[in-house]
């Protein structure tokens, strides 16, 4: 027969046995919960990327095929009245959404000639004949080509002062190359719309950069575009800065999308190949993210528990009295 103090004895070794089963189990599940987690938040950033990269890039065939058509227009070859009423139309199909600044002809040595833009100015005389744009178009184009070249920051017309990305295409009349055809896709609005809304939770940073890491748009901090994304992490230290920005470097050029985690971050990211531009989509999700999604499941963990002890509690308590 068990004797009350033996059963006592039985009871605190089985109650030890619960709670330290119980905590095993809670460490074990919400490790593996974490994982799960991270995981989850880097595949939708992968995939969130990838989708964006992929917009930005039809944006960007699309429009460069629309500019290498109007170049080959035969009132653009004319050179006359009916030329700036072509530019308008293709301006005023394209101003609602707020993108597009403006384009120009040029001459062959790169003078602009024809000016149709947003605002209605006809700036002209401006030389382009150092960007890289027009020295390609002059010296390795091809008919019905176009050319995307470096963002900058205009020179000229509705968006001067702006950074633009130029989007060119060469311009000729038979076998004689006569110009150039420049439209500006303004940098600012071209990011907001499609990488403003980019988020796999709310605290997920977004940024977009070129091949030498110059920041094109932040999503935490707008003004920051056009600084380098390495002077910006320095300027604003935070834990795993520095790790982040090494792997970032790292990255840039690359020709496949990819992942990483730091000791603070959780990051994606995917190239966006723009003919001889190279950007890098970089979505970085901070890794108390996963503490916040992984919360509901240490909650109803540390429940579970609570109802177990107090449970096996009361069954003593009920035993002790009798």
């Amino acid at each position: 027969m068990i004797t009350r103090k033996r059963f006592f004895h039985i009871w605190w070794l089985v109650l030890f046995l619960i709670v330290a089963i119980a905590a095993a189990s809670y460490w074990l599940i919400g490790r593996e919960a974490e994982v799960t987690i991270a995981n989850e938040l880097l595949r939708r950033e992968r995939t969130v990327a990838k989708a964006e990269k992929s917009n930005l890039t039809v944006y960007f065939q699309t429009f460069g095929n629309a500019v290498a058509s109007l170049a080959q227009y035969g009132s653009i070859a004319r050179r006359d009245a009916s030329t700036i009423h072509d530019m308008d139309i293709f301006v005023e199909q394209r101003r609602a959404n707020g993108i597009v600044a403006g384009i120009v002809l040029t001459d062959s040595k790169g003078i602009v000639k024809f000016n149709s833009n947003i605002s209605g100015t006809r700036d002209l005389g401006m030389s382009l004949a150092d960007r890289d744009y027009f020295l390609w178009a002059k010296g390795e184009s091809e008919p019905a080509e176009y050319f995307i070249g470096r963002p900058v920051v205009s020179r000229l017309g509705a968006s001067m002062g702006l950074v633009i990305v130029p989007v060119a295409a060469p311009v000729y009349n038979g076998d004689t190359f006569t110009g150039a055809m420049i439209a500006s896709v303004k940098l600012a609005p071209l990011t907001s719309r499609f990488l403003g809304l980019m988020k796999v939770s709310d605290t997920t940073e977004v940024y977009l950069v070129d091949e030498e890491g110059t920041l094109l748009f932040n999503s935490t901090e707008p003004a920051a575009a056009d600084s380098s994304i390495f002077d910006f992490f320095q300027n604003n230290p935070f834990d795993g800065s520095q790790a982040l920005s090494d792997k970032i470097e790292a990255a840039l050029g690359a020709e496949e999308g990819g992942e990483f985690r730091t000791a603070g971050h959780l990051v994606a990211y995917s190239p966006v190949l723009l003919g001889n531009q190279s950007w890098l989509v970089i979505m970085a999700s901070p890794s108390q993210a996963i503490m916040d999604l992984a919360e509901p499941i240490y909650i109803r963990q540390t429940a579970v528990i609570l109802m177990l002890v107090l449970t096996f509690l009361l069954f003593g308590v009920i035993v002790a009295r009798k």
